[in-house]
């Protein structure tokens, strides 16, 4: 038997409360208190499974009951109802740890049915992962399409993201919400993460796609000279030096051909060239530069292959010609990535013309799965084809992940 604790001060309200969650579940006991201190003996006699508690009572107030309850008996779970709605209260009540925020008057069927969905989803492995990112919780959240908060804390700092359905809707961060508060807290650096199942979300303030969220908080690592790149994450004992990210664009800066619609280099380049290089786009290229750390490389283009659903993964250069693959080089692989080649090169012509500057990345979905480049640098792009069950999102991951030590590698 499952024991339920309604606490309010409003005899007429536990008396309500008791009688009519009582007729739904038999098979639960419903016990009731009429303040915090009272509430707390009974926990230390029983086992209480969750608490159903009002927020503004004399003595020890909701909020206060729910500190106590999560510091002392953290298995067990806790709605607030209130008549009085508060964001300030809600905000606080979520961050402490409550499962709900229910305003008074509330549907009794409805009550009813969120106490048997936590009562159901008691039945839980419980413990402390070390070592796991944050990222990771986020997309095993997506993964799993549930719903859930996730509470992140440091030192200093304390944030909250809520998923409904797999997908992040809502996040606070002190006096901010949204989008905003979802960057700074995906920015903490270590802490302790608590993922609570079946907590809804007070409000929704994030409409876009986990994957568009995790590759914009991608951009923005990268621009603040962040990378949670670690060598040993891809097995290689190897050792480089670090590149500086503002060398990276000074060579070939490409430009559109307003004639021709060809690119060309506008340092050194004529058009004429350009219409050469383009037309000899299915001949071998006299000058492909021998990569001389392939076998390195493929380790790293393997790891994607790892992604359920990944298909094919090439590094191809300008031209169309595969650089490093997984796969033996025959003829439809070199015309796929001639083809690529062009798409990569016009979206690159696009952006430039744009003032939107070089490509980073493109995907491409279609009915049957979709199509990923991530530019190398000036010279190369990554080539990946997925499913269309692949998550979008751990591509984008693995490529954050890899991209700096694919450039070194292939540049060296």
């Amino acid at each position: 038997m499952k024991r339920i604790l309604i606490v309010d001060d409003e005899e007429d309200m536990l008396w309500m409360l008791k009688r009519n969650l009582s007729k739904g579940m038999q098979k639960d006991q419903v016990l009731t208190a009429s303040s915090g201190e009272e509430a707390l003996a009974i926990l230390r006699d029983k086992n209480i499974k969750l608490v159903i508690t009002d927020i503004n009572m004399p003595g020890m107030n909701g909020l206060d009951l729910l500190i106590e309850i999560s510091n002392r008996y953290p298995q067990t779970g806790v709605i607030i109802m209130t008549a009085y709605p508060s964001s300030a209260y809600e905000n606080e009540a979520m961050m402490s740890g409550s499962l709900r925020f229910i305003e008074k008057p509330f549907d009794i069927n409805e009550m009813r049915s969120i106490i048997r969905q936590h009562l159901k989803d008691d039945k839980k492995f419980q413990g402390t992962i070390d070592g796991i990112d944050l990222l990771d919780i986020i997309q095993i959240n997506g993964l799993s399409r549930t719903t859930a908060a996730l509470k992140v804390t440091t030192e200093d700092q304390e944030g909250m993201i809520f998923f409904k359905s797999g997908q992040i809707v809502h996040a606070m961060y002190e006096q901010e919400t949204g989008e905003a508060a979802f960057f700074k807290i995906i920015a903490f650096q270590g802490g302790t993460l608590q993922n609570n199942k079946g907590v809804e979300t007070p409000a929704v303030t994030i409409e876009k796609s986990m994957e568009s969220l995790l590759f914009e908080a991608a951009l923005q690592s990268d621009e603040s000279g962040e990378s949670s790149l670690e060598d040993e994450d891809l097995g290689l004992d190897l050792e480089y030096a670090e590149q500086d990210a503002d060398d990276e664009n000074d060579d070939d800066l490409l430009s559109m051909d307003p004639l021709g619609g060809g690119l060309f280099d506008s340092a050194s380049e004529t058009k004429q060239d350009s219409e050469d290089s383009l037309a000899n786009n299915n001949n071998s290229d006299p000058v492909i530069k021998d990569i001389k750390n392939k076998e390195q490389i493929q380790q790293i283009l393997f790891e994607f292959k790892r992604i359920e659903g990944i298909q094919h993964v090439h590094l191809v250069n300008k031209h169309g010609h595969v650089l490093v693959s997984l796969e033996e080089q025959g003829q439809e692989i070199s015309d796929v990535c001639n083809m690529a080649s062009s798409i990569f090169n016009s979206s690159n012509a696009i952006g430039n013309s744009l003032v939107q500057e070089k490509l980073d990345m493109a995907v491409f979905e279609h009915q049957n799965g979709s199509i990923i480049f991530a530019s190398v640098n000036d010279e190369s792009f990554l080539l990946i084809t997925a499913g269309s069950e692949t998550n979008i999102g751990w591509i984008r991951l693995a490529i954050k992940n890899n991209l700096t030590i694919i450039k070194q590698l292939s540049s060296s």
